[in-house]
């Protein structure tokens, strides 16, 4: 599983069901601020990265997570 596929099933785990793609805006998937930090901070552990603070609440759509997970892990 690529870095893609791992983000997208950890966000389908939490979403209980819903269709996550790409374009899925975190709001919208109905994810609260705890929800967001618990699987960022799984993320964070396991790629070996770390997100700031400012970069977790800039974070709007799956794939801005999946961008910065890859910048961050090359």
């Amino acid at each position: 599983m690529d870095i893609k596929e791992k983000v997208i099933h950890g966000f389908k785990k939490v979403v209980n069901g819903k269709e996550v793609t790409l374009d899925s805006s975190i709001k919208e998937l109905g994810l609260d601020s705890l929800d967001v930090v618990d699987m960022l901070m799984d993320m964070e552990d396991e790629y070996g990265i770390e997100f700031d603070n400012d970069e977790m609440l800039a974070f709007n759509t799956v794939a801005d997570v999946i961008n910065a997970i890859e910048k961050k892990s090359k």
